[in-house]
């Protein structure tokens, strides 16, 4: 994954590290058996893109670099994001509710990377003897804005996720 999907996905671990709770972007079951503490595996599971406004024309904003008043084009989106939470053997189904209050709190308090928290949802936890862990899947559903950037000619070079238009 690369582009303004990336960058909002990074956001997210980035949250959840800062808040205390280990992250990473979304690993391989391999990857599972080194960590030792609790951890939230971060992917991006759907998305969902709707009109922001006629012709995805979202109105002016003043550039403020230039000063000038530039046209927005963009369109409302809903992303989920899942959080796979694993912890070890010895931490029990215990570690996976506490790792599941750390991100709760981090996500509805400060946002999922600038969006708005619209719903978090998690399964029951469950033991994965092969790999010796508990794992809770948690859904994080987000609502924000695909804002296009364009260059200096109005050409459309690429997109950012905002949380508000601001």
């Amino acid at each position: 994954m690369r582009g303004a999907l990336e960058t909002l996905r990074q956001a997210v671990v980035q949250t959840l590290n800062t808040g205390g709770l280990s992250a990473v972007a979304a690993m391989e079951p391999q990857a599972r058996k080194r960590w030792s503490e609790p951890v939230a595996a971060v992917a991006l599971s759907a998305i969902q893109c709707a009109p922001g406004g006629f012709q995805d024309y979202l109105g002016m904003k003043k550039n403020p670099q230039t000063g000038q008043e530039e046209e927005l084009y963009g369109r409302a989106i809903e992303l989920t994001l899942t959080l796979d939470l694993y912890t070890p053997r010895d931490g029990g189904e215990g570690d996976c509710q506490d790792a599941l209050a750390v991100a709760a709190e981090m996500l509805m308090t400060g946002g999922a990377g600038g969006l708005d928290v619209l719903e978090l949802a998690a399964d029951s936890v469950e033991f994965l003897e092969q790999d010796g862990l508990y794992h809770m899947p948690v859904r994080c559903r987000c609502a924000g804005w695909l804002i296009a950037r364009t260059d200096s000619y109005g050409v459309f070079t690429d997109f950012v996720v905002k949380g508000r238009l601001v």
